[in-house]
């Protein structure tokens, strides 16, 4: 007798149309809700500063209508068009003096035989691995007209501090020192690329070495050179922590410290929106002539598919000169200053007639360590760097790959997007956010909260990672995540199990940028700080603008330990390296 056994049914699989459209609904879905999050946050935030200037009373008041009075008076004010005034003519000459030093540096340094390029190189780059307030503090207490070195330089020899740091031209020489190496770094890039075929077909035409240079590489560096020129123009022109400390005492107003004025002394809410709206059309206007002057950047094309090494130019006798002209450059730019930030916090005066050795202390520092502002500030800057950089790097990832591993429609807003904050003028990101929670937030809960200024900061950033992200998934075929889709992923778990950990360092290195960058930012605090939420940056800005102590450098030795601690780790671990 024969048996039958009873098996059971087999399981009902979808059809297959079934399942991609389910699989397609569920990852578009979430891309349309991610893309929708990303810029209500990134772009949204800029609609109330808009809807500020144009409203008669604060957005968080009931009432009010629709008003051109903030703008108005902002344009009747004379001491606006000062301030307008002093900001171009600063920027001007930043501008000017960066890029002839940033070039020059990067042709010699990049491209000759001049002795300790090595050395010279990482010093130059020093400014950028620190907070700039810090460099701000030590110029302060060295090259002021009360400063240490220029009176010991007018005490013991015929020699003085030719610029007065109280001064528009003083603090563009200030800010020189920061913004050079940036001009460096972006025209290095392009140095390294040109092919040196070119350089020694004018050699066979009779030029000699550094006129070969100049007359074939310098032109071909257009578009780095104006890039460079319109990012530092911007940059200046957003600036507060420098006019703020060395152009209150003369009473140097820039459009930055304007703004900062009628927002904290005279609440003037609805005019500094104006300004705000005035100063983004301006930085947007300055990205419109970017692309109108560099034009088709294919005449600049000089790399081709025939492998080519950088070619290093013989200089002669001249390269001693240069190497002296660059050290002295760095000595008083850079190493001074560093100098006297760390005199003044390990000595109870700093004077050039008192020897530093006979007045050494560590006071200061006791002072910082045991007032609970300078406490709360540091703990709350380091909880903002540690918590906001590690979500910022997730966020950062998960966008990345909808808008470079996806088919989203919309996924090129998003690499816009991304971009976007480092174009916006930090003062503006700052008040973006506080009319935002305004409106948004009524309880204040958010706003009141190391949440809010993380929040601003983080967006501030976010091109900073993503730029050091992107190049890292750029590099990953997208055959690989293409075979785990054959194999039956769904798009999410491909990017998540293959993607996402193949760039694992990148994100690393990202985390690191992102932190040391939050950690001394400051600008975007300004409108969002409370008395329970005080940070590292924003303490030291107020209490720089008041007076340069001993107090204040050792806050700054403190900020430089840490970058100096949070990059070195990175770098041994990652190779991470601050980059423009």
């Amino acid at each position: 007798m024969s048996t039958t056994q009873l098996r059971p049914p087999p399981a009902r699989t979808p059809p297959i149309q079934e399942r991609s459209r389910r699989r397609w609904l569920s990852t578009n879905a979430s891309h349309y809700v991610l893309w929708a999050l990303a810029l209500l946050v990134i772009v949204g935030s800029v609609v109330p500063v808009v809807a500020a200037a144009v409203w008669s009373t604060p957005l968080y008041e009931s009432g009010g209508h629709p008003t051109w009075d903030n703008f108005h008076q902002l344009l009747t004010d004379s001491g606006w068009w000062t301030a307008v005034t002093n900001s171009i003519l600063f920027a001007a000459l930043n501008t000017v003096g960066s890029i002839l030093i940033g070039v020059t540096c990067a042709l010699f340094l990049t491209r000759t035989d001049i002795p300790g390029r090595r050395v010279l190189t990482t010093f130059l780059l020093v400014p950028i691995a620190l907070p700039g307030l810090v460099l701000i503090i030590g110029w302060a207490a060295m090259w002021t007209p009360a400063g240490f070195a220029s009176s010991w330089l007018e005490t013991n020899t015929f020699l003085s501090m030719p610029v007065d740091l109280y001064s528009i031209p003083g603090m563009a020489m200030v800010a020189m020192s920061v913004a050079s190496p940036t001009v460096f770094l972006l025209c290095r890039g392009t140095l390294l690329a040109i092919d040196p075929s070119l350089e020694d077909a004018a050699r066979t035409a009779g030029a000699g070495p550094l006129r070969s240079l100049l007359s074939v590489s310098l032109p071909l560096m257009r578009p780095a050179i104006t890039n460079a020129a319109l990012l530092v123009f911007a940059l200046s022109m957003e600036v507060l922590g420098l006019p703020l400390i060395l152009g209150f005492s003369n009473k140097i107003s820039l459009i930055s410290t304007y703004l900062y004025d009628h927002w904290v002394n005279e609440a003037q809410q609805g005019l500094v929106s104006a300004g705000a709206v005035f100063l983004l059309v301006a930085v947007s206007g300055l990205l419109v002539l970017r692309n109108r002057l560099v034009g088709d950047t294919a005449r600049f094309t000089t790399t081709t598919g025939k492998p080519t090494g950088v070619r290093i130019l013989k200089l002669g006798p001249a390269r001693w000169f240069i190497t002296a002209a660059i050290t002295f450059f760095l000595l008083v730019f850079v190493v001074v200053p560093l100098a006297g930030v760390v005199l003044a916090a390990f000595t109870s005066i700093l004077s050039p007639f008192i020897s530093p050795w006979s007045v050494l202390t560590f006071s200061n520092f006791s002072a910082v360590f045991e007032n609970p502002l300078y406490t709360n500030s540091i703990v709350n800057s380091l909880l903002i760097a540690a918590v906001g950089g590690a979500l910022t790097t997730v966020a950062i990832a998960v966008l990345s790959v909808i808008a470079h591993r996806s088919r989203f429609r919309f996924r090129g807003s998003l690499q816009q997007g991304m971009l976007w904050p480092r174009m916006m003028p930090a003062l503006i990101t700052g008040m973006a956010f506080f009319w935002s929670f305004a409106l948004l937030d009524r309880s204040g809960a958010i706003r009141a909260s190391l949440w809010g200024i993380g929040i601003a900061f983080a967006v501030r950033s976010l091109a900073l990672g993503y730029s050091a992200f992107y190049p890292a998934l750029a590099g990953i075929g997208a055959d690989l995540d293409n075979a785990a889709r054959t194999s039956g992923a769904t798009w999410w778990t491909a990017m998540r199990t293959i993607v996402l950990r193949l760039v694992a360092p990148a994100m690393g290195a990202s985390f690191v940028l992102l932190f040391v960058a939050m950690l001394n930012d400051a600008e975007p605090a300004v409108f969002l700080v409370t008395d329970e939420t005080p940070v590292l940056g924003l303490t030291m800005l107020q209490l720089a603008a008041t007076s340069i102590g001993g107090t204040v450098a050792a806050l700054g030795v403190i900020q430089m330990v840490i970058t100096l601690v949070v990059l070195g780790a990175g770098r041994a671990l990652l190779g991470v390296f601050p980059r423009a």
